[in-house]
């Protein structure tokens, strides 16, 4: 029995030694930890919600597998709240969190459960007719756009077959949408994988302490060999030899517990993205700005080139597409007829983005052209969630222009109301006001209200050198102005001041010189001659353009209203009185 002791002392020590031995061979936490779902029927899209790929350290690295391998699939980078307007009320599945260790938790909404929750509404008379009115369509609920690319989204990833993104920042509120082309299954897996924690902390504290108690269980057996020289040592080492093996044993005998203890199951980690923001963010980020500046300019490019209005359309609205769809009829009929500019290509050096969570929606952007040496002030605007941006206006910034200080475009801006009050002069009325600046100059009811600007000092200087140089020939010139206001936007700059672009609608007509047995011919210069087919006429001429302008209109009722930008592009002529 004297040699048990140490022996059962050799094999704890063994044991626990072995234990740490596993835990860096056979036990050893692999580099990575990977989370995946199968999707049966997930619909059209799919959204990762903000925080899932924050549940480990990351980076972490997303991972979505098309049906086919074959088939195209993207992955789109968003904030909740874009993603939850473009996917609206269609059918989608939402990854949430995780279901178990290894397994993601999809759930799938269909019949317009995800749609976003709309404000209040007077109830209809009818309520019965409203329902059916409102009841969603299952068909059109089971397909979207293919969401590759939407204006709304910061970056997209495509793949054949399979496609990834490796993500490492903070939860904040980014989520990611993934689908094919709207029509087939969003994905048939989804997974993540994260790096994993191998640290083994207890590992090589068990191998020292089995070592130890190895020698702990060597040293009692040597003793024990020594304790049969004399019985009075021997009863006086078993007693101290009881007491520290008492110890020893307690100790140690917990460690293999206590490293076990450690590989017991912990709980899933939840998503902790950003909560939801209670005020509207910006219409876009930098990244957006530049990626569809990117996508209108080379659309606008190809448009002119062939002079098409119908491809324009794409990526052109408003007084934007009215300009250039005129410029090309124009252009057709005049060879010689240089087209307006096209998309300054260059860097957007302010982002003057629309802080807004509803459509339509407008923004802004100011981007300088280095080549051309040119600035332009872009005014875009989108109709709905899913629907693409696209050029509502563009002025070109005057030499010397100066534009406020606008809001951080993380924040962005205040889209004003037309009529907002506490300005110079309220939006909807700057370009009745300046078109009656041009026509009428100094005599102009508003005329105090607008700084002198280049513009309209060179229009009334054309005017007057046009009416003295026709009237010496007995011809008569008149010119007319009018202010737009269906067409305008206003967005508030940081001092409080108004950034407004508006439409004037320009018209000239000369009269030949007439008496009562005679008329008098007039020649028509060019691009009208080509427009109208003709070099001379006996008839009156009429030649119309279109001037779109940006003004800085202040706050208060003392500083002056700036033109800032202009932009003025001939759109047709006539001969003859309506």
């Amino acid at each position: 029995m004297r040699y048990v002791l140490p022996a059962v002392i050799i094999v704890i020590g063994l044991i626990t030694g072995t234990f740490g031995v596993l835990q860096k061979t056979v036990w050893a936490p692999d580099d990575t930890r990977t989370a995946s779902v199968q999707l049966d029927g997930p619909g059209p899209v799919a959204v990762v919600e903000p925080g899932v790929l924050n549940l480990y350290d990351t980076p972490a690295t997303l991972t979505a597998t098309a049906t086919e391998p074959d088939q195209e699939i993207t992955i789109s980078r968003t904030t909740k709240e874009n993603a939850d307007f473009w996917v609206g009320a269609s059918d989608v599945t939402r990854i949430v969190g995780l279901a178990e260790e290894n397994s993601l938790e999809a759930r799938t909404l269909t019949g317009g459960e995800g749609a976003p929750e709309a404000g209040p509404t007077d109830a209809p008379a009818d309520e019965a007719a409203a329902d059916e009115a409102t009841e969603p369509d299952p068909e059109e609920l089971a397909t979207v756009p293919a969401p590759g690319g939407a204006d709304l989204w910061e970056a997209t990833e495509s793949g054949e077959g399979t496609v990834s993104w490796d993500f490492d920042e903070d939860a904040g509120r980014t989520a990611f949408v993934i689908g094919t082309d709207g029509e087939q299954p969003a994905a048939a897996e989804v997974s993540i994988t994260w790096p994993n924690d191998t640290a083994t902390p207890w590992a090589v504290p068990l191998m020292i302490g089995g070592g130890v108690i190895v020698l702990i269980g060597l040293g009692v057996g040597f003793m024990s060999l020594r304790s049969a020289k004399r019985d009075k040592e021997r009863r006086t080492a078993r007693q101290q030899r009881r007491r520290k093996l008492a110890e020893t044993g307690s100790a140690f005998a917990i460690v293999p517990v206590i490293a076990l203890a450690g590989c017991g199951p912990a709980e899933l980690p939840q998503p902790d993205p950003e909560p939801a923001p209670t005020e509207a963010g910006p219409a876009v980020t930098d990244d957006q700005i530049a990626s569809i500046l990117d996508d209108a300019r080379t659309t606008v490019s190809g448009a002119d080139e062939e002079l098409d209005a119908e491809a324009l359309e794409e990526r052109a609205s408003g007084p934007f597409l009215e300009q250039r769809t005129a410029a090309y009829d124009v252009k057709d009929a005049s060879e010689d007829f240089e087209l307006p500019p096209g998309i300054a290509d260059g860097e957007v050096v302010v982002n003057f983005t629309a802080a807004t969570d509803a459509w339509p929606r407008a923004t802004s952007a100011i981007v300088q052209d280095t080549e051309i040496e040119q600035t332009q002030l872009l005014v875009l605007t989108q109709s709905d969630a899913r629907a693409d941006y696209t050029v509502w206006s563009q002025t070109v910034l005057q030499p010397g222009a100066e534009i406020p200080e606008i809001a951080d475009p993380r924040e962005g801006s205040a889209l004003l109301d037309p009529e907002a009050g506490g300005h110079r002069l309220p939006p909807n009325e700057v370009p009745a006001a300046y078109a009656d600046l041009l026509s009428q100059g100094e005599d102009a009811e508003n005329a105090e209200a607008f700084e002198e600007d280049a513009f309209s000092s060179q229009v009334r200087s054309n005017q007057a050198s046009q009416r003295e140089e026709l009237e010496s020939g007995g011809a008569d010139v008149s010119f007319s102005y009018a202010g737009d206001d269906s067409q305008l936007t206003a967005m508030e700059a940081a001092d409080g001041s108004a950034v407004v672009t508006g439409v004037v609608e320009a018209e000239s007509t000369i009269s030949p010189d007439s008496t009562e047995s005679t008329t008098g011919t007039l020649t028509i210069p060019s691009p009208a001659a080509d427009v109208i087919g003709a070099t001379e006429t006996t008839e009156d001429l009429t030649q119309t353009s279109m001037v779109v302008a940006t003004w800085v209109v202040p706050a208060g009722e003392e500083d002056p209203i700036r033109l800032v930008g202009v932009n003025e592009v001939f759109t047709g002529a006539t001969v003859g009185s309506d």
